[in-house]
C-alpha cells in the first residue's frame, strides 16, 4: 500500500523494506531506545520483521509509520497495532537525535489522529514506562486515564474528545 499522510510542515509514510537500517539505527541506539522492547541488531531479521509486518498491513491490522520531513529525510517511527472494536495502541515512537524540535509530538498527533479519524476508533491505548519520566510528562498532558500498571510501566487510555481537546492545545504551543 502507497499511503502518505502530510500534515503540520511534515509527511507520515507507511514503512517499507528500505527503510530497515534506519529503524535499526534507531532501535540501536542505547539512548534512544532505553525504553523500548529489545530487537535483533541482524539487518535480514529487521527486513523479515518488516516483511510479516507488511501482512498485518495489507489486513489493515497495523500501521507502521516513517516521519519524514519536506526533503524526504527520515526523523523517526510511530506504529499504531492492536487495532480492535473500538480502540487501537500506539508504540514504535522513535526519533533521531538530530530531528527538529516537535517533530516528535507532531507525528505522535497525526498517527493518533489517523487511528481517531481514519480508523473511526474512539480510544487510543498506550503504555509507557515508569522511568521513562520525559515521555511521561508528555503523555500526562493529554490527562490520560490510567487502566493498569506493572513493575516497568503505566498503562493508558485516552477518549478522541479527551484527545482532540488536549492535542489542540499542544499544536498552539508548537
Amino acid at each position: 500500500m502507497n499511503f502518505e499522510i502530510k500534515k503540520y510542515n511534515i509527511k507520515l509514510r507507511l514503512v517499507d523494506i528500505s527503510d530497515a537500517s534506519f529503524i535499526l539505527k534507531l532501535r540501536g541506539n542505547e539512548k534512544l531506545s532505553q525504553f523500548l522492547s529489545r530487537t535483533s541488531k541482524k539487518l535480514a531479521d529487521q527486513e523479515r520483521w518488516i516483511q510479516e509486518y507488511k501482512i498485518r498491513e495489507a489486513q489493515k491490522l497495523e500501521y507502521y509509520f516513517i516521519a519524514i520531513d519536506e526533503e524526504g529525510n527520515r526523523l523517526g517511527t510511530t506504529r499504531i497495532y492492536n487495532i480492535e472494536a473500538n480502540s487501537f495502541e500506539t508504540g514504535s515512537w522513535l526519533f533521531s537525535e538530530d530531528a527538529p524540535s516537535g517533530v516528535a509530538i507532531k507525528s505522535d498527533i497525526i498517527g493518533r489522529e489517523f487511528g481517531f479519524e481514519n480508523l473511526g476508533l474512539d480510544f487510543c491505548k498506550f503504555e509507557v514506562r515508569k522511568a521513562n519520566v520525559k515521555v511521561l510528562r508528555y503523555h500526562y498532558r493529554y490527562s490520560p486515564e490510567v487502566i493498569g500498571e506493572d513493575e516497568l510501566n503505566y498503562y493508558f487510555r485516552i477518549s478522541r474528545q479527551n484527545f482532540r481537546f488536549h492535542s489542540n492545545k499542544l499544536l498552539k504551543i508548537l
